[in-house]
Order: structure tokens, then sequence, then C-alpha cells
């Protein structure tokens, strides 16, 4: 399918993103908007030529949100999650798998290399000052784990000081308590987040199907980051993060396979994390040098017995400057080295090494563009050259009109090439190309529009296979074609609409080498819906949206049937320090299931208190 056909197939349709606010933008605002991630350092989204999504500390307040991932279905990415909280979220961005989006947090990378992606779970949006979504190959910058996008996290510090605590409960026998901080001091800023999340949750295997045991989940998680201003040029930061709990799910044992309530199986885990980063800016020279780490500690458990367990680490060194040669050009550029160690019944290391550099170049007020190159040498599977180029054009008005393409370059992981059953020791590295055109307008009454058409392509992409449940390469092309539009107003001050709309058409070769194209699995072609955010008071906010999910399908060729969401929020602040909030999620109490054979929730309630100190 042509890429003008899919457009025109996805333009009319409208999906649900996330928008809350107090009224019409300011015309000049899309383009002020600063994104640090597509580059590496602060560029306005007027000098951008990709895809970017920027969502505020505000708008995650006013929708309530808990976990990253509920954020990423409200920007009209997939999150397919067997089962209740807890259960290994698999995020599509742009048609691809999971193990194609890499997210950072705070500058620490928290792909986990024993799953073989991030574990969503463990990202929470609290004490989040500000979420950016890149969409596209940015491997060039970000390595082997960004051929779809990337999803960077910064959380609140400095300014002054305040702190906030929260106490929610509602269905499943769901309990939530957060505090979040943040002060500066002298030379000395500091921000940190503490949360505790426990549910009963509900049957991992579908209820409808005869399984009622109830699959609980618990979760505490502590994050903290601290500046310290050495002298007037020189930043030492640190980030720590600490994640641990209990998820208990369901199994398919032999000889059926069938996914039935199995008691007691689950995993206990810790995530541990760090990074120490000095920075240096000297007249138009910044530099900057950080060591992060990364831990995960997983026991597996079936009848309340350990069965297995499994440690994999990650340790980097990385180097990034950047100098401004003159008013038009930026070069950024750096060198990284990373070690990965996985232990299950075996030892298994990788050391890869890179280096990088990016051009950003503004020859106009209007025109800006950008070039990076990279070169990665593995330690088994040798170097590997990416590249990326990008091009924005905002002439006078509030109008951006944007095109990139790139590279990328994703090598195996230890868990692809060594987990035991699953694990393939023959798998090599895949290679991809991916390209986008957009265009971002602000209209003088405020109305917002964005339109993006993308086509992504994989050499040999790693697969499973559910027959024999190896990895496996699938030999030949893998495409993910699709467009993305979106459609914000305000019919009055007090009231924000936003409509949006996502088609994505992945597909990729036949396993077996029959060459037949299949569908990607768990991959919608439609996302459809509505966000609407009143304000008819200033110390009330009620908000309503709407998801349909058109057009899936699952292992087995089975259609999952289509669905419609219904969510309602509302918050009101009767003391100036204090507010009560509560949502319905699942409003209709909708029967659906976003992975075949696993329960979702019904209809479901929660109500809460937040108070400032």
């Amino acid at each position: 399918m042509k890429k003008e056909t899919i457009f025109k197939q996805a333009l009319p349709l409208l999906c649900c993103t996330v928008l809350t606010g107090t009224g019409a933008l300011a015309q000049n605002e899309l383009v002020d908007e600063i994104i640090v991630s597509a580059t590496g350092v602060p560029t306005p989204a007027a000098q951008l030529g990709t895809s970017v999504d920027v969502i505020t500390a505000d708008e995650l307040q006013d929708q309530q949100y808990v976990y990253l991932q509920d954020v990423l279905r409200q920007q009209g990415i997939n999150v397919a999650q067997p089962g209740g909280a807890g259960t290994l979220s698999n995020v599509f961005l742009r048609g691809l798998p999971g193990r194609h989006t890499n997210l950072f947090v705070d500058g620490i990378s928290l792909f986990d290399p024993r799953s073989n992606q991030v574990v969503w779970n463990d990202a929470l949006v609290d004490g989040t000052r500000q979420i950016e979504i890149i969409r596209g190959s940015h491997g060039v910058l970000y390595g082997s784990n960004a051929v779809a996008g990337v999803v960077s996290q910064f959380t609140q510090i400095g300014g002054d000081t305040q702190m906030s605590a929260r106490a929610e409960g509602g269905s499943h026998g769901t309990q939530q308590l957060g505090v979040t901080g943040q002060g500066e001091t002298g030379r000395f800023a500091y921000g940190f987040a503490a949360s505790y999340f426990d549910t009963d949750g509900f049957s991992t295997a579908d209820e409808a199907d005869g399984n009622p045991e109830k699959d609980g989940y618990d979760n505490t998680t502590l994050h903290g980051r601290a500046d310290m201003v050495l002298t007037d040029a020189t930043t030492l930061e640190f980030v720590v993060r600490h994640v641990a709990g209990s998820v208990e799910f369901d199994g398919a044992p032999a000889p059926t396979f069938t996914l039935i309530d199995v008691a007691g199986k689950g995993e206990d885990y810790e995530r541990s994390a760090y990074r120490i980063g000095l920075k240096h800016e000297a007249g138009d020279w910044t530099h900057q040098i950080d060591v992060t780490g990364y831990d995960s500690q997983i026991d597996s458990i079936v009848d309340f017995a350990v069965s297995s367990s499994a440690d994999a680490e990650r340790q980097k060194v990385a180097y990034r400057g950047n100098v401004r040669v003159s008013d038009m050009v930026q070069l950024v550029f750096g060198a990284e080295d990373q070690t990965a160690k996985y232990t299950e019944s075996n030892d298994y290391e990788v050391d890869v090494s890179a280096a990088f550099g990016l051009v950003q170049a503004t020859p106009t007020d209007a025109l800006s563009f950008t070039a990076a190159v990279r070169q990665d040498d593995h330690e088994t599977f040798g170097t590997e050259m990416t590249y990326r180029v990008t091009a924005a054009y905002a002439p006078e008005g509030a109008a951006i009109y944007r095109a990139a393409y790139g590279t990328a370059y994703r090598a195996p992981s230890l868990s692809e090439l060594y987990l035991p059953i699953y694990g393939n020791a023959a798998l090599q590295p895949e290679t991809s190309a991916s390209a986008e055109v957009g265009a971002d307008f602000l209209m003088s009454n405020g109305t917002e529009f964005s339109a993006t058409v993308f086509e992504i392509t994989i050499d040999d992409i790693i697969g499973y296979d559910p027959s024999t449940f190896v990895n496996t390469q699938v030999v030949g092309e893998t495409k993910s074609r699709g467009a993305e539009v979106s459609l914000a107003f305000y019919p009055m001050d007090t009231l924000d609409v936003r409509l949006s709309a996502a088609y994505t058409d992945s597909k990729k070769p036949e396993a077996s080498g029959s060459g037949d194209m299949v569908r990607e699995l768990r991959v919608p072609r439609v996302q459809a819906g509505l966000n609407v955010s009143w304000r008819p008071r200033a110390d009330l906010s009620i908000g309503a949206s709407v998801r349909y999910v058109h057009d899936t399908v699952d292992f087995g060729s089975v259609e999952l049937d289509d669905y419609t969401l219904l969510g309602v929020t509302g918050q009101w602040q009767f003391q100036e320090e204090t507010s009560l909030f509560g949502r319905i999620e699942n409003v209709a109490d909708e029967d659906y299931q976003v992975v075949n054979g696993y329960g979702t929730s019904g209809r479901a309630v929660y109500v809460g208190v937040r108070r400032s100190f």
C-alpha cells in the first residue's frame, strides 16, 4: 500500500490522546516548545524533523495516571498486557514489538536485559516534570533498542521546596500511597518520589473462560535525584532508583498448553539502577560524562517454591559533548562502552562500544537540518554503521513541516540468545530503515492539527515460533506503515477537546519461509477515540475519554473482538492544599481482550486524596 493511500485511510479516524489545560494556546507556543530527547540537547520543536509528543505534569495529574503505560495508551500506542497489574506489558510503538522501544528516566535506560524489553509496570508518573515520546528510529543517539522510538521521562528537581502526598483505593482491593518532593538549598537541588501499590487483582486467565482465581500484585518504587553545583561551570548529578515487589499470574501447562488458573505461580523481583554524571559548561562547549548501571533479579515461583532465578546486569560509561560552532551550527558527539551480563543456568557476557556524531544546522530562521552517524562495535557481531537525517521548515506563522530518514541496528540480546528453552544462539542482528513526513499547525483560534505518515522496514527480524517456543530469525523484510493524525480545539475557555487517529499496517514474512506476509500480532489497525476536559470552576475539573480499538489478530490467526472503553475522571480542590479525586475505568463494563485468553478489568472505581505541603 502506498503512503498516500495510508494517509487517506487514516485521516478520518479519530483516536484518543490526552490534552488538558485552561484554554486556547498562544499562537507561537507550538514552535517554542523545547524538546530534549530528539537531538540530545534542548531544541525548539520548530527545528525538529521528527514526530514528538510532550505530556506535562499538569496533564498527568488531571488524568490521574499511575503508570507510564497508561499514558502511552492515550497517545495512540498499543499496550498488550496479558492480565492485570504487574504482568509484563508489550508496547507496540508504530507497529513494532516492545524490544524496539527504549525508555529513559532521568538519563537511565530501563530496558531490562532479562525480559528483553522495558518493564513498563516499573515506570510510574509520580514526580514527573515532562514526558517526551520521540517516534521513529533514534538508534544513532540511543543505541540498539530505539528502532521504533524513545520515551524519555524527566522528574521534578529544584525550585521552591514542596512536597505532595496521595492515597488512593478502589476496585480489586487496590491500595496506592505516594509521596513526592523537590527543592533546593544553596548549591544543592533535589527531587524524589516514593510509591507503594498493592492489589488483589483479577484472574490472569480470563474469568469468562471459568478462571476465578485472583492474581495479585505489589510494588514499591523509590526514585531520587540530586544535583550539586561544584563550580559555576561544573555540576555533579546523582540518580538512584529501586523497584521491588511480586506478581502472580497463570500458566498453560502441558499437555494441552491451555491458559488456566495456576495457583502460586508468579515472580518476586528487584530492579535497581543508578546514574552518576559530571557536567561541565565552558563558553560554547558542554561536556558530560555519565556512569550508569542497571541490575535485575528475578525469582520464578511455582507452587510456592523457587524453581528458577535470573540476574541481569548492565554497566555503561558514556561521554557526550556539544559545541555551538556558530549561530547556525551546533555539533553533538560522543562515545560509550557498555557491558551486559546475564546469569541463569550459566553466565553470559557481552561488550558493545560505540561512537556517534550529530550536526544541527539552522541556515535560516525557518529552515533546520540534522545529520547524524553512529558506529557500533559488538563483541560478537562486529561493527555496524547507522545514520539519520532530518529537515524541518517553519515559515512565518504557527506551522512546522518535517521529514526524517534513518537506519538502525539491533543485535540479539543475551536472553534472546541463551534464555533456557526460548534462546537461539544462531540469531543474527536486525537492520532497519525508517522514514516519516509530517506537519503541525496552530491556528489563530488555538486549534491544533498534526499529521504524520511513516514506514519502517526491518531485515531478518527476530521473532518467536509458538510451535517450538524458540526465538527465530524471520528471513525477509518486515514492514510497518501507517499514519498518525490529531486535532485539538477549544469551544470555550473552560473546555478542551482532542481527537486523533492512528492507522498501522504491520506485516512480516511467514516464519515457515513460504513467502507469504502475515500480520504482526497484537497490533490494531485502528485506534480511535475522544478526550474531553472541562473546568466549570477553578477548583473543579471533569474529564471523559472514549477509546476504540479495531482489527487485532493474535497467535493462531485469532481475530480479537473490537472494543470501546469509556472512562471518566473528576477532581475537586476543596482546600488550597488538598484535593479529592476519583475515576471510573471501563464505565460500560465492556468484556474485551487485548491478548487472546487473558483477562481484563471490568468496571473499576478509584477514589483518593492529595495533599500538598
